[in-house]
């Protein structure tokens, strides 16, 4: 087994793969490039990237690179399945909460004074305009993009595919996690699912052949703002950070992207609402921790107790 982790979309990115053929590292030490190409695409924090110059456009076509518009596309589908409630357009709301920087900086911050105004319209009615073939993306007038968790998920989906040709491999982007498939004996990943009250814990072990994992949580990325306590996790409906009672939401589904968008949906829903909206999707698992610390989680979601210390990686498999 061979690890190679770098920092890159704000968060750790993690590579295992199942061999003990160097030269095949030559090949993964490429990711290094990847993301650099994709953040400086797809970063808000980046004053630089294609999104923060495009962000200046709302209004009117721009031709975009393919990454961007694959991504674009991804986020408009997502859009459409969940009815507005994950979104790509929720920028302005997110800079209205107080996160108007990267989150290593908005927590060396002890208060952040809010002075941004939420736009007026409903997140849930605007949506992305996409034009395939001249390859343009158009969004409303005042609106702004933050790709967020569409641009993690998609990123290790994209590692994971690209790699999964030369051995079996697990690709961690933050908690956003692409498998390839089964380790090269056969047996699966265990990932652990972390107690959002105890970073140092795992609350269980998930046993994972292939498919994608993502956990959404408001246990991490929060700040104080005029003396409230904020989150990244935008209820559309609402235009401000969600008021759930689910701390983190944990899904196994397909693929990451899948995974990505029902954790969200399940945070921002609540208990009750989440566990119908991911009762009726098909084919994912779920894993609710609420903020009393309750646990909710779908009848077949399999656990697996590792009785052994699988080294060297077991402790960085952790969502």
């Amino acid at each position: 087994m061979k690890t190679y982790s770098i920092r890159a979309m704000g968060s750790k990115i993690l590579i295992a793969i199942d061999t003990e053929n160097t030269h095949v590292m030559d090949e993964v030490f490429k990711a290094r490039d990847w993301f650099e190409e994709w953040e400086e695409a797809l970063s808000r924090f980046r004053i630089s990237s294609e999104l923060s110059q495009f962000n200046h456009h709302a209004g009117m076509p721009v031709k975009v690179s393919d990454s961007f518009f694959e991504v674009a596309v991804l986020a408009q589908q997502v859009s459409r399945k969940t009815n507005g409630m994950v979104s790509p357009l929720t920028l302005n709301a997110l800079r209205s909460a107080g996160y108007t920087d990267s989150f290593d900086e908005i927590i060396k911050q002890t208060d952040i004074a809010l002075n941004q105004l939420t736009p007026s319209f409903a997140l849930g009615d605007q949506e992305l305009e996409l034009d395939p073939a001249s390859q343009t993306v158009t969004i409303p007038y005042g609106a702004q993009i933050d790709f967020g968790g569409f641009a993690k998920g998609w990123a290790a989906h994209q590692t994971m595919l690209r790699l999964q040709k030369y051995a079996p491999l697990m690709v961690d982007a933050g908690g956003d996690i692409a498998v390839s498939g089964p380790l090269s004996n056969g047996e699966a990943w265990p990932i652990g699912i972390s107690d959002p009250f105890n970073a140092e814990k795992d609350l269980e072990l998930l046993s994972v052949t292939s498919g994608g994992i993502a956990t959404s949580g408001r246990d991490y990325r929060r700040w104080i703002a005029n003396n409230t306590l904020q989150h990244h996790i935008i209820d559309t409906r609402t235009q401000k950070p969600a008021d759930t009672d689910v701390l983190t939401a944990t899904v196994l589904a397909g693929t990451v992207m899948e995974a990505e968008m029902n954790a969200k949906m399940g945070l921002i829903l609540g208990s009750a609402e989440g566990v119908a909206w991911l009762d009726a999707q098909s084919d994912l698992e779920y894993y609710l921790v609420l903020e009393e610390g309750a646990i909710i989680r779908s009848p077949e979601f399999e656990m697996t107790l590792w009785s052994k210390l699988w080294n060297p990686i077991e402790n960085n498999l952790s969502i």
